[in-house]
């Protein structure tokens, strides 16, 4: 199984070398490049770009996640949107035309559709502490169908918080009601035990990423059940997320149910 997307990989080289100076969070991909991406997804469950950040970025933005840490007494930490972000790298991500060509493109080469014109879903989720562990081996489905995932922080040693993925586990539903009946089947106690029991018992049904900072990750959010890892709770496990494509965003019967 592969596990690092390397660009054009198979299907020649860009026109031009990608600058390593360039900020990296413009830094372009070819059609070519783009559509191995997709093959990749398809089938290994995910691709990554490495070293999409470029270190001093990281190192700003790691600072960023411990300040926002301290200030919530050490505890599990969420920031919403773009804007408590908009300072730092990922504010530059969000409104990057570079990386928004790329999740369009590979929208409409997986799905044959046009890519709707929605913003992201974004999301710094910062787990520490006994909390943190709270929100650790929680299988879950995605909103979206494209989900793109940064690591901040990974703390090293056995719990690492690896991303655990079954990976393109369903399709992209044509009904909102048909994803909801999935949701609610999913987040049965019954369904996370079982889910929990067979990543201990059998882990090689299961793909567990060990996640670089710096590194950008893609998978199908939306059809692929995943979670993380529990991380020592001494340490921080920081990732950003950015959510694209909402398949059921005018429906009606969500609208209703206020979700």
């Amino acid at each position: 199984m592969a596990s690092e997307f390397v660009a054009a990989t198979g299907v020649g080289q860009p026109a031009e070398p990608a600058d390593p100076r360039q900020p990296s969070d413009c830094r372009e991909l070819s059609e070519e490049e783009i559509s191995a991406l997709v093959q990749e997804i398809n089938r290994d469950g995910y691709a990554v770009l490495p070293r999409y950040i470029a270190p001093a970025d990281m190192d700003a933005l790691r600072q960023f996640v411990r300040d926002r840490v301290t200030e919530a007494g050490n505890r599990y930490t969420m920031l919403r949107g773009p804007e408590p972000v908009a300072e730092t790298v990922l504010g530059r991500m969000a409104s990057s035309p570079a990386l928004r060509h790329i999740c369009m493109r590979a929208y409409e080469i997986a799905t044959s559709r046009p890519a709707p014109d929605q913003p992201y879903y974004q999301i710094l989720r910062c787990l520490t502490g006994s909390t943190g562990r709270k929100h650790s081996m929680v299988f879950h489905f995605d909103s979206y169908v494209l989900t793109v995932l940064l690591p901040i922080e990974v703390p090293s040693g056995k719990d690492s918080g690896e991303l655990i993925v079954l990976p393109n586990f369903r399709r992209v539903r044509r009904w909102y009601a048909s994803n909801l009946v999935d949701k609610v089947l999913l987040d049965n106690p019954l369904t996370q035990w079982g889910l929990r029991s067979l990543a201990k018992s059998l882990p090689d049904w299961f793909l567990r990423i060990s996640m670089v900072p710096g590194d950008l990750y893609f998978f199908w959010g939306y059809r692929s059940i995943h979670t993380n890892a529990p991380c020592d709770p001494d340490k921080i496990r920081a990732t950003a997320l950015f959510h694209y494509a909402d398949p059921h965003r005018g429906s009606r019967l969500r609208a209703w149910l206020g979700r």
